[in-house]
């Protein structure tokens, strides 16, 4: 019975205790829990936390908790959930740690605010505890069990409030998966995680975890993730928007700890794909770059061995919209917030180095070995790239599509080659390709690059813009190989041509400049020693036109000049083009032609031959009235040898014709590349019919040519910058036309000129050399040759007998015959001299000779009074003895002034005087003889008679030979001139 009650008493006694503890469990742990959540959430936060229905089971150790809501400081919900349920194992006892069977979340949502000053709403939950102690040593972590542990249709909500226009994102759902956990790594560990985004974004995570010693390892992946959702929280941040795109990637990663050692993490992306990506400035209405696939496969990164390694990148189709702007704007700069027009001043460049070189390399090697990356396929395939220059229009553009790239070999190790090709399609008939092998850390290249068939017209829209020409067709091709050394030498070998290139002159809607082709070969360019070599220039079928506008402007300058410039420029062109040099008369001469100014050369170059082949030119002369045109045809030749070298000489042949019929040929030697200019050549051309220069002709010396030919031999030698010239025109059976009314003609007999200087056959034949120095800032060719030209017509109708005497002998004053006072006998010298004019007169046979009728009044008479002296004294005897002739003069002066006239003093004296003194009786007879010339009558008949004898002796000697037609020397009356000197001269004129 004792045993019985003690029986009862302790079933009694459990049963309450049981009791107890159940009410406990189901009552007070409810109670008192909920009591101190929220009792804690109000002292900590301030706030009410909000509990639905919390249940605990004390037999199987289950909690369940329902709608639970932590509000943020905004009143807005902070943390919830819709349900957790935790199952606490029996485990737990001999585990003598935590051992939860089932821990299960369900419908968790967690808002994430980042508040206007920066701040995260959920650091909250950290906010009224006091700082963890540190711990002296790293301690283990607290021993916990966990079966599993799930999360089940979560969500979260993230915001940033510091932004302009606050961003804001939703996942869900969001479901986590963690069986077997401990942190004694005496369990598998496994977790799954699988997260969603209303946009359809998914994210799956899958794994396991030991915490001691810590260590991870897990595949992850990402599916469809929006390029417009990361740009959305990025937007107020960046310059940029992505527009649109998708991301995708798969991977996974091993994470690792030892006791004593750094963490090991090592990542696997197994592939990363964005597709349909594009990328515009903000608020922009087109993507300035697309990316139709791309492709990243097979990257590795060890974060202990600092490396990072990349099988493929494949970037497939997509495109690069690219402009200068009207306002002179690069439209990518937009994409990087970079003020597209600003270059950064030379200020901000950083400071050089202080370092030694040594050291210098020493840290690049260490900054470079930090960290290898090494991504040896990178490849680009159908990209399209087009890029315009709208500040032209229309746009001037290029379009490389498809551009195909691959780059093996990237590595950031010292002793990478790049091996680069590139191919591309270029405006749909063009094509470019290249090679290389590029070492980026020394700087050494070899490249090989080709282009063809790049259609020159796409450039027209810059022409336009900055000429005012039309190119309407032309191809470039070229071929060029280059090296470049780690040293820095740099070799480049090319060929390059132009086929078919076609000009037009837009004011004058006519070719400008053409060629069939245009072909430079064998350029060979080197560094080190500098140097350039060119093999060939071959010019097939060139041609240029030249035209002087009627405002005196060049078409090449106005071509070569922007069309809103052209009025400055027209001005500029007809200063330049006016003629420079003036005639004695201040007549203009034609346009100048400067002196070449010597070239320079900063290192050595030359030229193998340089050809024409079948050239031609066009000449047209708008200002003069009317205009004039002239052709060069068939233009063949090269020039040889052309070198900078000082002491060559490049031999220069060219043949072709003028105005389709007179045979051209230039030959000689030059050096154009020297600084010290050297030319040594002759131009020479055969027969061009004047008559097509008339308009000149008429304009500058005043007269229509109706017949005759042209030939011309110039040579101009150029050494020291010194000019020597010689110059040899033929003008045949020219014959001057009428008049022609030009206020800018020279007004000279021209008529007159023309029969000075054309010899019996028709043919005038000119020597005018020419010398000065290209240093002279005054020294132009053309204004001196018609300053010659001029001069000699002046020297000719002015003083043509100075003519006549430097051709045919005689002396300049060869037109001066000196005759004796009194006397019409011609002396040896006149008589030399009217031989040299006789052969003048015969080589030119238009001339014809004046011949003045000349008697001095002073001299002659005089001379014509002592004739009669003398001859009333031979009458009388004329004695030799002097006394005798005094007697004889004294009777005739007597006879002549009367017996009573008194006799001059010397000759009375000497008639008084005893003794007959010879000096006295010459005194005597010279004074009696001047008293009688004195007293003499000589009549003007016999001046004019004198002259008509001088005259007569004249033109007898002229005529003498038979080789003078005597129509051609008339005798003529003359005006009487002043006496000067002691003979009588008389002047012939020519006409």
């Amino acid at each position: 019975m004792g045993l019985s009650r003690r029986r009862t008493i302790l079933i009694a006694a459990a049963v309450v205790l049981l009791a107890v503890y159940a009410a406990a469990g189901f009552l007070a742990v409810p109670h008192f829990a909920r009591q101190a959540a929220s009792d804690f959430v109000r002292t900590h936060y301030g706030r009410t936390l909000a509990i639905g229905d919390l249940r605990f089971n004390p037999f199987t150790l289950n909690l369940d908790v329902s709608q639970v809501a932590l509000p943020d400081a905004d009143g807005q919900p902070l943390l919830s959930f819709e349900h957790l349920h935790v199952g606490l194992a029996l485990a737990s006892l001999w585990h003598l740690a935590p051992s939860f069977g089932e821990i299960v979340l369900e419908q968790p949502y967690v808002r994430a605010v980042i508040r206007p000053g920066g701040e995260l709403n959920l650091a909250d939950l950290g906010k009224g505890f006091p700082p963890a102690p540190q711990p002296q040593q790293p301690a283990s972590p607290p021993r916990l069990y966990i079966g599993r542990l799930a999360v089940i249709d979560g969500a979260t909500t993230f915001e940033d409030r510091t932004r302009p226009a606050p961003f804001r994102a939703d996942f869900k759902p969001i479901a986590f998966e963690l069986h077997d956990f401990s942190t004694t790594a005496a369990t598998g560990d496994g977790y799954t995680l699988h997260a969603a985004s209303p946009q359809g974004e998914r994210l799956d995570w899958s794994g396991t975890v030991h915490l001691s010693p810590f260590a991870s390892h897990g595949a992850f992946e990402i599916a469809d993730l929006k390029a417009r959702t990361l740009w959305s929280y990025l937007a107020g941040s960046v310059p940029f928007e992505i527009d649109s795109g998708v991301i995708a990637l798969k991977g996974e990663y091993d994470v690792s700890s030892a006791a004593a050692g750094p963490m090991a993490v090592a990542l696997d992306v197994h592939s990363v794909t964005v597709s349909d990506f594009g990328v515009k400035p903000q608020g922009g209405a087109q993507d300035y770059v697309t990316l139709a696939r791309l492709e990243v496969d097979g990257t590795h990164v060890d974060l202990g061995k600092r490396s990072v390694t990349v099988a493929k990148v494949e970037l497939a189709g997509g495109g690069i919209e690219a402009w200068l702007g009207a306002d002179g704007r690069v439209n990518l700069l937009e994409l990087v917030g970079t003020p597209a027009a600003a270059a950064a001043p030379a200020s901000t460049a950083p400071p050089a180095s202080t370092a030694p070189p040594a050291a210098a390399s020493a840290q690049a090697a260490t900054a470079s070995s930090a960290w290898s990356v090494s991504v040896p396929d990178i490849s680009v395939k159908g990209l399209r790239i087009s890029a315009e220059d709208r500040q032209v229009k229309p746009a001037a553009a290029v379009v490389l599509d498809p551009l195909n790239v691959h780059v093996g070999g990237f590595s950031l190790s010292p002793d990478a080659t790049l091996d680069i090709r590139l191919d591309s399609a270029v405006n749909t008939s063009g094509r470019i390709s290249a090679q290389a092998k590029l070492a980026p850390h020394t700087g050494a290249v070899t490249a090989h690059f080709e282009a063809q068939h790049l259609a020159l017209a796409a450039l027209q829209p810059l022409l336009a813009h900055y000429t005012s020409m039309t190119l309407l067709s032309g191809e470039l091709a070229t071929r060029i190989d280059l090296e470049r050394h780690a040293d820095g030498y740099l070799g480049v070998k090319g060929d390059s041509e132009v086929e078919n290139l076609a000009t037009v002159d837009d004011a004058l809607k006519k070719d400008f400049i053409k060629w069939k082709a245009l072909r430079v070969a064998g350029v060979t360019y080197r560094s080190r020693p500098a140097s350039l070599r060119i093999g060939s220039i071959t010019a097939v079928d060139p041609y240029a036109r030249m035209i002087i506008a009627p405002d005196r402007s060049l078409n090449i300058t106005q071509v070569l000049t922007a069309p809103g410039a052209r009025p400055a420029a027209a001005a500029a062109d007809a200063a330049a083009a006016a003629p420079a040099a003036k005639s004695r008369k201040g007549k203009t001469a034609p346009a100048p032609v400067a002196a070449a100014p010597a070239p320079l050369t900063p290192f050595p170059t030359s030229i193998g031959i340089v050809k024409m082949v079948n050239g031609s030119a066009d000449y047209t002369d708008l200002w003069i009235k009317p205009s004039f045109a002239l052709g060069m045809r068939e233009l063949n030749g090269a020039v040889t040898g052309l070198s900078s070298d000082p002491k060559s000489r490049a031999r220069l042949a060219l043949d072709g014709k003028l105005a389709s019929y007179s045979p051209l040929h230039i030959a000689g030697e030059l050096n154009l590349l020297s600084a010290a200019l050297y030319t040594d050549v002759t131009l020479s051309f055969k027969d061009l019919d004047l008559t097509i220069v008339n308009p000149y002709s008429g304009y500058f010396v005043g007269y229509q040519i109706d017949k005759g030919k042209l030939s011309v031999d110039v040579s101009y030698r150029i050494d020291q910058r010194q000019l020597k010239a010689e110059q040899h025109f033929v003008v045949d059976q020219l014959e001057l036309g009428a008049t022609v009314d030009s206020p800018e003609a020279m007004h000279l007999p021209l008529k007159l000129a023309v029969a000075l200087l054309k010899d019996r056959n028709g043919v005038i034949d000119l020597a005018l050399p020419m010398s000065g120095s290209l240093d002279d800032p005054h020294f132009r060719i053309g204004p001196i040759i018609w300053k010659v030209f001029v001069n000699l017509i002046e020297k000719a109708v002015t003083a043509p007998f100075a003519l006549l005497g430097h051709l045919f002998g005689g002396g300049e004053h060869m037109n001066v015959v000196e005759f004796a006072a009194g006397s019409a006998e011609l002396g040896e010298a006149a008589q030399h001299q009217l031989a040299s004019l006789e052969k003048a007169l015969q080589q030119r046979p238009q001339l014809k000779l004046d011949v003045p009728i000349v008697a001095s009044a002073g001299l002659d008479r005089t001379q014509l009074a002592r004739a009669q002296v003398e001859a009333s004294l031979a009458a009388r005897g004329a004695p030799a003895d002097p006394a005798r002739r005094l007697q004889l003069l004294v009777e005739q002066f007597r006879a002549a002034l009367g017996k009573d006239a008194p006799l001059p003093a010397s000759a009375a004296a000497a008639l008084a005087a005893k003794k007959k003194d010879p000096q006295a009786l010459a005194a005597a007879n010279s004074d009696l003889e001047n008293a009688l010339i004195g007293h003499a009558q000589v009549p003007d008949a016999d001046l004019e008679q004198l002259g008509r004898a001088r005259a007569a002796a004249i033109q007898n000697a002229l005529l003498a030979g038979g080789e003078v037609d005597p129509a051609r020397v008339f005798i003529v009356n003359a005006p009487p001139k002043p006496d000067t000197g002691d003979t009588v001269k008389v002047e012939m004129a020519i006409h």
